[in-house]
């Protein structure tokens, strides 16, 4: 029986896959499809962050499967304990888009500081009035930056380079201070980086510990005419709690490119927050990352056939 890969992921070209998978001396048919699987044959299934509801008993029914593969960085998708538990790997796509996300949280970032989205409402509305949302200096401005891996530390660079000021919080970072300082970034607290922040930009994964991070006191703990951007997960925020800051005045806006429930639906009242930028989940996207995708993931799939270790491990075989 020839192994098979099964892609649920339309973005991922199969060619490319294919190709990488020959090259790398793996014989095996890669399979697109949108239903999951079922059956022998199947030892690798990379599944894409839109296609949600993988349970545990799919994975009951794929006999011969020895890696689990989300193609993005997040993997909530993906019934992790499951998996381990079953003694599969369990990856996740790494550093395949990080400079197109740190683009694009920079972009958003600097749309808001300069108010490029609402001066835009406001001529289309028949204004001609900068005063309807004055641009801000963007030297100096406070970048505050929650989560500090790959994205961030771009991002962060890019912030530099303008002028910014950059503080950064979040887990294992008290024993960096040090060498981060030397790159003229800051070691705070969670409750600091919230009050001193002009711009708070989200970087962590959708965790039972982050469902919610933002919620109604930390938007309050903001600086009142603060701005927030979230290129990670939805979840970690409180859309309604956020509507509400942003309605009050409290904030000056906000930047999303994730969304509790996308495509958001014509009557989500998410839609109608004023002073809410939305991008459709588009960060990750250029021409280029879709092949960097394939090879990854055939990179991956190769490692688990001949018994190396993959990259972008989220759990390694349990059993």
């Amino acid at each position: 029986m020839t192994d098979r890969v099964v892609v649920l992921d339309g973005f991922i070209p199969a060619e490319v896959l294919s190709d990488s998978l020959a090259a790398a001396g793996i014989s095996a048919e890669v399979i697109h499809q949108s239903e999951f699987p079922s059956g022998p044959g199947v030892v690798a299934l990379l599944v894409g962050p839109e296609n949600t509801g993988l349970e545990p008993r799919h994975l009951s029914a794929l006999p011969d499967l020895r890696l689990l593969s989300a193609t993005s960085a997040g993997y909530d998708h993906l019934p992790v304990s499951a998996a381990h538990e079953r003694g599969l790997w369990v990856t996740r796509a790494v550093d395949y888009c990080t400079e197109e996300v740190a683009d694009h949280a920079f972009a958003l970032a600097l749309g808001l500081i300069r108010s490029t989205h609402t001066l835009d409402g406001s001529v289309r509305a028949g204004g001609w009035d900068v005063t309807a949302a004055p641009p801000r200096r963007i030297a100096g401005t406070v970048l505050g930056l929650y989560g500090f891996g790959r994205i961030a530390g771009a991002l962060a660079v890019r912030a530099r380079t303008v002028g910014m000021t950059v503080l950064v919080s979040g887990r294992g970072l008290s024993d960096r201070t040090a060498e981060l300082a030397a790159d003229g970034i800051e070691v705070v607290g969670f409750e600091e980086l919230l009050r001193r922040s002009d711009v708070l930009s989200l970087h962590v994964p959708l965790t039972p510990e982050t469902q919610g991070l933002i919620d109604e006191r930390a938007l309050a703990t903001m600086r009142r005419g603060g701005y927030l951007v979230n290129v990670s997960r939805g979840g970690l925020v409180d859309h309604d709690a956020l509507g509400a800051t942003l309605r009050s005045g409290h904030l000056a806006g906000a930047a999303v490119d994730v969304l509790p429930n996308e495509p958001p639906a014509q009557d989500d009242p998410i839609l109608h927050i004023p002073n809410l930028v939305i991008t459709p989940h588009a960060a990750w996207y250029s021409p280029q990352v879709a092949r960097t995708l394939a090879e990854q993931s055939a990179r991956n799939v190769a490692a688990v056939l001949t018994g190396a270790s993959p990259v972008g491990v989220v759990a390694p075989p349990g059993m």
